[in-house]
């Protein structure tokens, strides 16, 4: 039952932001660690166990089916646990992947592995961190879902070099149970900062200092006049589609630079720098979501990928400055794969539908992933380049961004606020 909406006190202002940061804690966690900064590992396994480019892609792939089949259970999970327990079921997963990860031997051994790390995703990551967000913001929801998911792209900067550093003194088995004593310290923070709802702890959701700029809450929103099942659908479509730049064609960065003959340690600092730029572009995308409209936000986001995607599938040029220029434009358009996805459940549908929407629409974005995860690996193995996949990406981002924008001018949605 929704508490009476009045002008919050100060305190339940500042523990919106406690919780906004908690948040924040469980993506660096199960996407930061457990998909972005996996990427560094990469090229270790195929050298250290002799695994085949496309059994590499396999072990994404395996990650994306589980974390596909949590997002299809996270709601029953949520229901029976709770919003703040089910979060912490899913950093309990990622810390138990880790280890697993370190006494891995086999390559059955790190597929089950990635399983629990796609588990973790799915019952750690954005389906309930958004509906954790929406329940304490009513105002500033499009910034507080950048901050939180901002928190991915930290471990992307920080444990490149640190994660190569550990490995060339002390072994990759050493940085892999690193990462599950951290992982179990970082799940210790979010159940201690994380609350599902106001209600719980005597506050109500933050409306900022001016209530009379406070959007509706979303329990109480209608969906959108007009709106027909062809749009809902052509929306998960196009979550489908960003799922393949988003989930194989983001974690096979590190290969498809080595692979063309990158310095290992160059590779490291673009990625590195690849979370510095993450981080800014979620922020930045709530920001213009919500002074600007999502429509637009949403144009720029597909927009910048695109041309990083063309860009990286220059990579066998073997210029530095292309490089660069396409990991920028890459990491400014991540955002599609997180806050995005939050922000169009959000504009289709109504109070009643948005947990059911974030999850299809999230779901869908993990099977897109799931299906073209063995894309890359394939490719380079059968056609001695990572290029042809990355084309492909780059296609698939072109006509989802035609379908989104094409269902939000039909229903006049995500217009600048007046």
């Amino acid at each position: 039952m929704r508490i009476a909406s009045h002008a919050p006190s100060r305190s339940a202002g500042l523990r919106a932001w406690v919780v906004c940061l908690g948040c924040g804690l469980a993506l660096f966690t199960v996407m930061g660690l457990g998909v972005n900064a996996f990427t560094v590992y990469q090229p270790y396994l195929l050298r250290v166990h002799g695994f085949t480019n496309a059994q590499g892609s396999w072990i994404t792939t395996v990650r994306s089916l589980f974390a596909l089949l949590a997002m299809l259970s996270v709601d029953t999970l949520c229901r029976r646990l709770g919003l703040r327990y089910t979060m912490t079921v899913g950093m309990t997963c990622f810390a138990l992947s880790y280890a697993l990860f370190g006494a891995a031997r086999t390559f059955p051994a790190y597929c089950v592995a990635a399983a629990l790390s796609g588990l973790a995703y799915g019952y750690g990551g954005m389906i309930p961190l958004t509906l954790v967000v929406s329940n304490w913001f009513e105002s500033r929801r499009g910034l507080a879902l950048g901050l939180a998911a901002a928190g991915s792209g930290l471990p992307t900067i920080l444990f490149p070099p640190l994660a190569t550093e550990i490995i060339t003194r002390w072994g990759l088995k050493t940085a892999l149970y690193g990462e599950a004593v951290l992982g179990v310290l970082l799940t210790l923070g979010v159940f201690l900062l994380v609350r599902s709802h106001p209600s719980q702890v005597g506050l109500t959701p933050y409306t900022g200092a001016k209530p009379e700029q406070a959007s509706t809450p979303q329990a109480d929103r209608l969906p959108p006049a007009g709106l027909r099942p062809i749009h809902w659908w052509a929306a998960a479509v196009a979550a489908f589609l960003i799922g393949a730049p988003s989930g194989p064609g983001f974690s096979h960065l590190t290969v498809l630079y080595t692979s063309c003959g990158y310095d290992s340690l160059l590779v490291a600092f673009l990625m590195s720098y690849l979370g510095v730029v993450l981080m800014a572009a979620k922020v930045l995308y709530g920001q213009l979501s919500d002074k600007l409209g999502s429509r637009t936000a949403n144009f720029l986001v597909f927009a910048v990928m695109l041309a990083g995607f063309l860009l990286c599938s220059l990579a066998p040029l073997g210029s530095v400055p292309l490089a660069f220029a396409a990991i920028t434009l890459t990491a400014l358009g991540m955002p599609i794969s997180s806050v995005t996805l939050s922000v169009w459940a959000g504009d289709l549908s109504g109070g009643d539908t948005y947990q059911r929407t974030v999850k299809w629409y999230t779901s869908a974005y993990m099977l897109g992933s799931l299906v073209t995860g063995p894309l890359p690996g394939l490719s380079a193995d059968r056609l001695d380049s990572y290029v042809p996949a990355y084309l492909l990406f780059a296609l698939m981002l072109l006509i989802a961004a035609v379908l989104v924008q094409g269902v939000y001018r039909r229903l006049d949605l995500g217009k600048r606020p007046q």
